[in-house]
């Protein structure tokens, strides 16, 4: 049996801008191997800084995978750097998410909870690493806000059967006797990325935003609205939990982690702000052939990546995992975002 512990759209532009930065960037600060002895050049293999202790692979049962209590009758299940959870009624389970990743798990870790089937299955988002698994679990009540059922209906993805309730703000769902409430904090990760809160259990969940431990993967998973995406960890850092479910890396969250990645994200923010003000993008159309524009806005990220990328990395490479393997397209990420969206709140 696996161990059961307690514990605690703008996408293509935003990706292509990251892309320009990564192919102008030299290697990782931290170094490549070198040449080989006869002197022939090998191709530069990036050394990357170690995980923190607290971002490292937890020990997985002989099952594979990982379940967790969260709260009296919540519980998440990990595998492969992908989580899922789910809370047992006593009138059925209330699934959250149904990733690809744990088709097998998921059932067999539920099973070793209860015997009472899956009745209700929360879409987190459209996005089918979460909720491609989702027609295995047959004819249920799919709850998902009203953005992600306009999604999934464009994919016309058997695996990802339409939701049977959609909603715009907030749905308060009762199964029996357990209660959860779902809102929606606005465009962020994706249009359509909710959080479930579950008062009873002192939890919450939301995926792609929060990564405990680790700093922001490329470009948030080609976020539809960065500033959204710092909204929405205001909104996370209010609720009154003790435990954090964020669908990807290694072991569940903290309020604490909750903090520090909007702290980590706030900091990008502020810092590519400045350095976008101190580096007038004019100059550079005249480093290369009239009417290149792509050519000069590329040579424009790459020298405000120059200017942040330094600064992130005395701040926050020995703090969060993964620093050093995104930052520098997740700062032309945020620039982009900076000259299209133009919040004026953050």
């Amino acid at each position: 049996m696996s161990e059961v512990t307690n514990a605690p759209s703008r996408r293509g532009l935003l990706k292509l801008g990251s892309i320009a930065a990564a192919a102008g960037a030299a290697s990782v600060v931290l170094g490549n191997n070198p040449a080989s002895a006869a002197g022939t050049a090998t191709p530069a293999q990036p050394k990357f800084a170690a995980l923190p202790a607290d971002a490292k692979p937890l020990p997985m049962g002989p099952d594979g995978y990982r379940l967790d209590r969260i709260g009296p009758e919540m519980f998440a299940v990990t595998a492969g750097g992908t989580q899922s959870a789910f809370v047992v009624s006593n009138r059925g389970v209330i699934l959250l998410d149904a990733p690809p990743a744990l088709a097998k798990a998921l059932p067999a870790a539920i099973s070793k909870v209860t015997s009472k089937r899956v009745t209700h299955l929360v879409y987190s988002h459209h996005h089918a690493d979460h909720i491609s698994g989702a027609a295995a679990f047959g004819d249920i009540i799919r709850i998902a806000h009203a953005d992600t059922a306009r999604l999934i209906r464009a994919e016309h993805d058997k695996t990802r059967p339409m939701p049977t309730r959609t909603f715009t703000d907030r749905y308060s769902l009762t199964v029996g006797n357990q209660h959860l409430e779902l809102s929606y904090p606005g465009p962020n990760h994706e249009a359509g990325n909710i959080i479930v809160h579950a008062p009873r259990q002192r939890a919450a969940l939301m995926i792609d935003v929060v990564l405990p431990g680790w700093s922001p993967f490329s470009a948030w998973g080609t976020a539809d609205s960065v500033p959204g995406v710092l909204r929405a960890h205001d909104v996370l850092a209010k609720l009154d939990i003790d435990t954090f479910v964020g669908g990807h890396v290694h072991r569940l969250g903290t309020p604490k982690d909750i903090k520090v990645s909007r702290e980590f994200t706030y900091d990008l923010w502020n810092e590519t702000r400045k350095a976008v003000a101190a580096t007038p993008s004019a100059q550079f159309f005249g480093q290369v052939e009239p009417g290149n524009n792509w050519a000069a806005f590329k040579l424009w990220y790459n020298a405000v990546a120059d200017k942040v990328e330094p600064v992130i990395y005395r701040k926050w490479l020995h703090r969060l995992a993964g620093v050093d393997v995104f930052t520098r397209e997740n700062i032309v990420t945020v620039a982009t975002s900076q000259m299209l969206d133009a919040p004026k709140d953050l």
